[in-house]
């Protein structure tokens, strides 16, 4: 073997075991790109719908009035911690992807955590346009339910297969909103009808759980 395939080996050994193959920066920009998918499908889809909004930035980000509209429990977050809450989760989230990123290939439990990790992330995405732009709670109820299952799974494999503290609790404060999402959502799919399926309301809204809309 000549010294320059030596060197090649070395170097490529080299570079598969360095540990910080995705860096912070990368986050970042998964981050944003996530957010213009995210807001831009939004924004697409209600345009297309040929919903009308009194500014662009309802017809980007959720028309915020249509929440307020419907009928919500009282554990329904107000809109405005929407904003922090998620802001928080992602970072979290994303802290947690790219741990298990630079974790070797063929690490146990590795490739399904990055596998429900995409099925989460693209949930997400698709979020604010199947709920807001085509308003429809029944969308909004089953986006999260799934994201909650996917979410769980994905500590699941964290603790028992990675056995990794660390990617689990990244994972804490996404677990901990989707289960009270979850559990606002479907009150929420029960007490109001959906503009898109043109269905419901299935149950009337129990006053000691039900919260006025303003």
């Amino acid at each position: 073997m000549s010294v320059a395939s030596k060197t090649r080996g070395v170097i490529e050994q080299i570079t598969d075991n360095q540990p910080q193959k995705w860096r912070w920066y990368h986050g970042i920009a998964f981050y944003i790109i996530v957010q213009a998918l995210t807001f831009g499908l939004a924004g697409l889809t209600s345009k297309v719908r040929g919903n009308k909004s009194n500014n662009l930035r309802e017809a980007v980000f959720g028309d915020v009035s249509y929440f307020k509209m419907l009928k919500q429990s009282v554990i329904t977050p107000p809109s405005w911690v929407f904003g922090p809450a998620w802001t928080l989760n992602n970072i979290s989230t994303i802290y947690g992807n790219l741990r298990v990123l630079n974790m070797p290939k063929g690490t146990p439990g590795r490739d399904p955590f990055l596998a429900l990790q995409a099925a989460s992330w693209l949930n997400f995405a698709i979020f604010n346009a199947a709920y807001f732009s085509l308003r429809s709670p029944i969308n909004a109820f089953f986006l999260t339910v799934n994201m909650f299952f996917l979410t769980i799974a994905s500590v699941l494999v964290a603790v028992f297969k990675l056995k990794d503290t660390k990617v689990a609790l990244s994972l804490a404060t996404l677990t901990l909103w989707l289960t009270i999402a979850s559990t606002a959502a479907t009150f929420q799919v029960l007490w109001n009808s959906d503009d898109l399926y043109k269905v419901g309301p299935f149950a009337k809204p129990n006053p000691m759980l039900a919260r006025d809309a303003r």
